[in-house]
């Protein structure tokens, strides 16, 4: 009989089904390599995206401090990183975070954490495909003049059903298709970082402003200084938020036990650098005293501006391509992840069987898919009809009509991706947790003060920040004022109302989680025991 050292070293426990060996339907084994799992986590941070919508409003609450933003945000997704690298040398599975949290939190737990990771990624496809449409949309009717019936709906669903196709056929080809324009998007943003860095700027190299607390004291920025730098880290996360799409890819990649942990650990790092020689490079191009006044000048555009200046207007041409780009490439990434998550749960009976099922020929989570792209639809066609009174903060539902428009793709973007980022990182905080508990109960031989210790505790730390931020000052009366008043984003309506979904969210999966364990207390025992053990 092997022992428990033995089965932590083929990613098997007591209790634990070998997927080879379970008697449900498999994804296609082996069919991607690293480069296939790199592309999925840089994909699913869409890091075009995160740069042209991310630096501005930091810039504002932080001045020239924005790249000091960027590195301790980074280092606080480093440090969960070190927690996620550990648990995926350990647990292979398509259930990814859900597997992890079952063998060291528990059913209920893990549940959530499933329930959390497929909400959350459900919410960013749809959110994604509101950005692509509107960008898409602006963009053909700007330069071509082309105004397609519907606006950013009809290109919204354009780009759902891209992604369906992308989805539904081999994995390898959502890979082949979409690669090239992820190349396309970081080559942006190295040469104008290339070429604004060569030229010195507007006033030349400045470290000291841009990486410490004198540069969040420039006036205008609010709230400045080191509360600014702090409030700041809320959006600087975010930027980072997809990145743990590989973890999902462990029964299709090759040698998952090195591709997925390398792939994570590296982007994390990798987009550390390219966030902050971006940031860097776009307050330097301006100069570094005209961080807050340019970009609250003009944050949609600034990065435009600052192609066209420094390199020429192609660049702005690429930039205008790559974002639209970026943003089908990390709605694939997201939809993938949450197809994988529905299939684990459909597999071992925890959701309805039917979404464990996969295509005879393609392998792929078919049944997941069609589900998934169809509630996608669903929301588009839901945000389709939600209307606002521009310059009142008021909304309405229905077709458009006495002074009430129809919201534009971002709105919808904005409000899903929020409450996404929440449920994802109450459950990077769960990973936090799980990888201590699993060394201590079932590796104990590896367990280190450090690794198992102090990284998961900073970790969690750093992703406090933007928990707090976007649910302390949405809490009515004098709490969230309290937070408001700090600098924190105010939240009008219905910004104030997204962290009630997440919780509602949280509660139906506490309630149907406790239903199963009542009801068909043998199926709940086998949640989260599909792992792959032939990776050894």
């Amino acid at each position: 009989m092997a022992t428990q050292d033995e089965l932590v070293r083929k990613g098997l426990l007591e209790g634990d089904i070998d997927v080879d060996q379970a008697n449900v339907d498999k994804l296609h084994k082996n069919v991607i390599g690293l480069p296939g799992v790199l592309y999925f986590c840089i994909a699913g941070s869409a890091p075009i995206s995160a740069m042209l919508f991310n630096v501005p409003p930091i810039a504002q609450q932080a001045g020239a401090a924005s790249p000091l933003v960027f590195l301790l945000s980074g280092i606080g997704l480093l440090l969960l990183g070190v927690s996620i690298v550990y648990l995926s040398r350990r647990l292979t599975s398509a259930g990814g975070f859900y597997t992890w949290v079952s063998h060291s939190l528990g059913k209920g737990t893990a549940f959530q954490a499933g329930w959390l990771m497929m909400g959350g990624y459900a919410l960013f496809e749809a959110a994604l495909m509101g950005a692509f449409g509107s960008y898409t949309n602006s963009s053909f009717a700007t330069y071509l003049h082309l105004n397609l019936p519907g606006g950013w709906v009809s290109w919204a669903l354009i780009g759902t059903l891209l992604i369906f196709l992308l989805s539904y056929f081999d994995v390898k080809w959502s890979v082949f298709a979409m690669a090239p324009f992820l190349i396309l998007e970081i080559s942006v943003l190295v040469i104008l970082d290339l070429v604004i860095c060569l030229r010195g700027g507007a006033s030349g190299h400045d470290l000291l402003h841009t990486f410490s607390a004198l540069g969040a004291d420039l006036k205008g920025a609010a709230p400045g200084g080191v509360l600014g730098i702090g409030i700041g880290m809320a959006l600087g996360v975010w930027s980072w938020v997809g990145f743990e799409a590989g973890a999902v890819y462990g029964e299709e990649a090759r040698n998952p036990r090195l591709a997925v942990p390398v792939a994570i650990f590296s982007v994390v790092a990798f987009l550390i650098i390219l966030y902050v020689w971006t940031s860097y490079s776009a307050t330097i191009g301006y100069g570094w005293q005209h961080a807050v006044d340019q970009f609250a000048a003009n944050p949609s555009t600034a990065y435009y501006t600052l192609a066209t200046t420094y390199v020429g207007g192609w660049l702005q041409a690429l930039m205008i391509v790559a974002i639209s780009t970026s943003a089908l490439a990390c709605g694939l990434a997201f939809h993938n992840g949450m197809v994988r998550y529905l299939y684990a749960m459909g597999r071992e009976g925890i959701l309805p069987p039917l979404f464990g099922k996969t295509h005879p020929r393609y392998r792929s989570p078919h049944m997941a898919i069609v589900a998934q792209s169809l509630f996608t639809c669903l929301l588009i066609a839901f945000f389709a009809l939600v209307t606002q009174k521009p310059g009142t903060g008021s909304y309405g539902f229905g077709l458009p009509g006495n002074g009430y428009q129809q919201v534009d793709g971002l709105a919808p973007y904005a409000w899903l991706a929020t409450a996404g980022t929440i449920a994802f990182i109450i459950v990077y905080i769960m990973v936090n947790l799980a990888a201590p508990l699993f060394a201590w109960r079932f590796d104990r031989a590896s367990f280190g003060i450090v690794r198992h210790i102090v990284a998961p505790l900073l970790s969690s730390a750093v992703l406090l920040i933007p928990l707090a931020s976007f649910i302390l000052p949405a809490i009515p009366g004098p709490i969230g004022t309290f937070f408001t008043t700090l600098g924190f984003a105010p939240t009008p309506f219905p910004t104030n109302i997204l962290p009630l979904f997440v919780l509602a969210w949280i509660i139906c999966g506490l309630l149907y989680a406790n239903y199963l364990a009542r009801s068909d207390p043998e199926r709940y025992e086998k949640m989260g025991r599909i792992v792959r053990g032939d990776v050894a």
